[in-house]
């Protein structure tokens, strides 16, 4: 069992564009519509956010860089939801 470093906050913050630039939040709005979605903000300590996005179709999992450009990559390890402790 890994230990939540998120301490109390969810994958998603309740404002993500407070934590993206405007970029990525003209990226994020695209790719929606594309049937992506925002699965989670990772929020280091030194600042530096890694935004998590997930195709429902195809189960690909990619990165939105600070281009606004989508980067798919199989090998991202991502936390399963842990609904049944």
């Amino acid at each position: 069992m890994h230990d939540d470093k998120r301490l109390g906050k969810g994958p998603i913050p309740i404002s993500p564009e407070r934590y993206i630039n405007e970029k990525q939040v003209d990226g994020l709005s695209i790719l929606k519509k594309f049937g992506w979605k925002l699965i989670c903000i990772r929020r280091p300590s030194d600042g530096t956010s890694t935004t998590l996005m997930k195709n429902g179709q195809a189960k690909e999992i990619g990165i939105l860089g600070e281009d606004g450009i989508l980067r798919v990559n199989p090998e991202i390890q991502i936390r399963q939801s842990r609904k049944h402790e």
